[in-house]
């Protein structure tokens, strides 16, 4: 393995982020488990390699490679269109490093109700799944139970994943 230098991290964190969209705290574990393998391999680590690690992170921010906002917004939008509850969304982006004050402020602009968003993304996971209300007829009441039993399991409470099998309008 090539020896880990400062200018290696800062190399190995822009391939990253040229691939994916990151946080800082993902950033961060990355760097942390590339210096882990490294010191596993047997090569020799610098005690200074913290310091470099977080020098990497602040200057990619700088540069604006690394924006927990905009991850935030980009990764929101882009589970709710998959049909994921509000639940798991945040279970994600906790588990990616955002911080729940920056959560519960991005939630208060979007200006809607949990329970209304909840409704529109397990309608969105009704149609792409085609269950409830878009089986035929003959199939809907044997399958009810697995379709309640597939929104559970993304997540919906069970009124929520009531209304949205019936196709009801609020």
């Amino acid at each position: 393995m090539k020896k880990i230098t400062y200018q290696r991290l800062y190399n190995i964190t822009l391939y990253y982020l040229g691939r994916y969209e990151s946080t800082t705290d993902k950033v961060r574990q990355m760097l942390c488990r590339r210096v882990q393998k490294s010191k596993l391999a047997g090569d020799e680590v610098p005690d200074e390699v913290n310091v470099w690690i977080d020098k990497v992170v602040l200057s990619m921010q700088d540069l604006g490679y690394i924006d927990n906002r905009r991850y935030l917004e980009n990764t929101y939008r882009r589970l709710r269109l998959q049909g994921k509850s509000l639940r798991f969304i945040f279970g994600k982006l906790s588990a990616d490093g955002i911080e729940a004050d920056m959560l519960q402020s991005f939630m208060d602009e979007q200006n809607a109700s949990s329970e209304e968003l909840d409704i529109e993304s397990a309608r969105r996971l009704v149609c792409k799944k085609k269950i409830g209300y878009l089986r035929p007829k003959d199939k809907q009441k044997e399958m009810y139970q697995k379709d309640l039993a597939t929104l559970a399991r993304a997540g919906f409470s069970f009124d929520v994943a009531k209304k949205a099998l019936s196709g009801e309008e609020n």
